[in-house]
């Protein structure tokens, strides 16, 4: 957790009692409180995210669902902290929690190149190093030490491709129903194919008709998805739009929208 965003951290819960933690949080919540709360006990954990006083769940290692009557009781003479984030990295963790990890493509900051250019969004960790990533920007944390290996956490994998696809193709159909999309998806997705092959019209591995989206199954999710960002900003640019412009409320409240890498640019 970033430190300089700690409400309080590392407090035993011998001074600061589970029955204080509790009320406090409570009112936290009622004022609509976004943050992280960790409590740990030798090499037991467990953390609970909060989104604008909601509470999103809490969870321990592998991403297990843990509830607070049960850390309460599991972890009796824990260590607490409180970190108040925004709601962007509070989603970011949440759509993490039960991701399983993979190494880096190479050593730091080497890797931070193609991290880049792909729009990576998730978690870079390496050892007690953590960096929070959106679309390829570093939105705060701490980078890996130079010659360093790391590992990525990311909810824009194949395990979740399903819920991905899902999503463009609603945010497709919906801009298509406002604009047709299909004359300027032609033209552009010709000019970006030598940047992002799938969307070689000849090709087909990526199609959009009559704003339904369709992607072939052998295209991996790392690129149908910078691919499609970069479509879509093409094609609304194309045609003179914005996506505030857009009836697509609905869709900005997906974790997806996030990862989507349209709204910053």
């Amino acid at each position: 957790m970033p430190l300089d965003a700690a409400v309080y951290s590392a407090i035993s819960t011998d001074h600061y009692p589970w029955t204080d933690v509790t009320a406090d949080l409570a009112a936290r919540q009622s004022q609509g409180f976004t943050g992280v709360f960790d409590a740990w006990q030798g090499n037991r954990w467990a953390r609970f995210l909060l989104s604008q006083g909601a509470l999103l769940g809490g969870y321990t290692h592998a991403g297990q669902p843990v509830g607070w009557t049960t850390v309460m009781q599991g972890l009796p003479r824990a260590r607490v902290s409180l970190t108040e984030l925004s709601a962007r990295l509070v989603d970011l963790l949440w759509t993490t929690r039960d991701v399983e990890g993979r190494a880096a493509p190479a050593a730091w900051p080497h890797a931070q190149a193609e991290l880049e250019r792909s729009q990576y969004h998730g978690l870079v960790v390496s050892g007690a190093a953590c960096s929070y990533w959106l679309s390829g920007r570093v939105l705060t944390g701490s980078l890996p030490e130079t010659g360093a290996g790391a590992w990525l956490f990311t909810p824009n994998s194949e395990a979740n491709r399903a819920g991905l696809l899902s999503f463009w193709q609603d945010l497709l159909a919906a801009t298509h129903r406002a604009q047709p999309l299909d004359a300027a998806w032609q033209e552009v997705t010709m000019r970006l194919a030598d940047d992002h092959p799938c969307l070689d019209p000849f090709a087909q591995d990526v199609r959009l008709h009559q704003g339904q989206l369709s992607i072939e199954d052998e295209v991996p999710v790392d690129e149908f998805l910078p691919a499609l960002s970069a479509a879509l900003r093409g094609v609304l640019a194309r045609l003179g739009l914005r996506l505030v412009d857009l009836p697509i409320t609905n869709l900005r409240d997906r974790p997806e929208w996030a990862a989507s890498g349209l709204e910053q640019r």
